[in-house]
């Protein structure tokens, strides 16, 4: 696991962050996972998908600590506002895209609105997603086959890959003002 992590690091730095270390790692575990070299579940396997998932929730709530009431109180109707044309515009798309791919609508909607949660928010949403709807053990497992790769990777394509390509263009136009 870890010859990935430190291959997509060290592209990272060799193409000064052109390729995006999670993007890089991403596209490891993928090529990986389909010539067998990763199992199912490889983390699982491993005893590491617990500390995994608690790093990356300090990665994301731990900036949370210095934001000051006032400046949540200043942005609050703005995000308000972006928040609810956000999810009126993804779902509309979604909807008509999902109709056109051969989705249900709930299905597409939900695949739509991983560019608000992306990854842990994925993977969690769906699993606690297939606990609700299913009965028993084999019911949420069927369930977790069917929805849990179609919003990873609608996760990973609509947050991390979608958001270094629009980070990318935003620092090579700041460079060029």
């Amino acid at each position: 696991m870890g010859i990935p992590v430190l291959l997509s690091i060290g592209l990272n730095n060799l193409t000064d962050g052109i390729l995006n270390t999670f993007v890089v790692a991403l596209i490891f575990g993928i090529a990986l996972r389909a010539f067998g070299i990763f199992k199912p579940s490889v983390l699982s396997g491993i005893d590491a998908f617990g500390l995994m998932m608690i790093s990356i929730m300090i990665l994301i709530f731990g900036p949370l600590a210095t934001v000051q009431p006032s400046g949540v109180s200043a942005l609050a109707f703005p995000l308000l506002l972006a928040f609810a044309f956000g999810i009126a515009g993804i779902a509309g798309f979604a909807a008509l895209a999902g109709k056109l791919l051969g989705y249900s609508v709930p299905m597409s909607v939900a695949i739509g609105l991983t560019a608000l949660y992306g990854f842990p928010g994925t993977m969690n949403l769906s699993q606690e997603a297939a606990k609700g709807a299913g009965e028993s053990l084999e019911e949420v497992a069927a369930i977790e086959d069917q929805i849990l790769p179609k919003m990873i990777v609608a996760g990973f394509s609509t947050v991390t890959i979608t958001s270094v390509i629009v980070t990318s263009i935003i620092v090579g136009s700041i460079g060029r003002s």
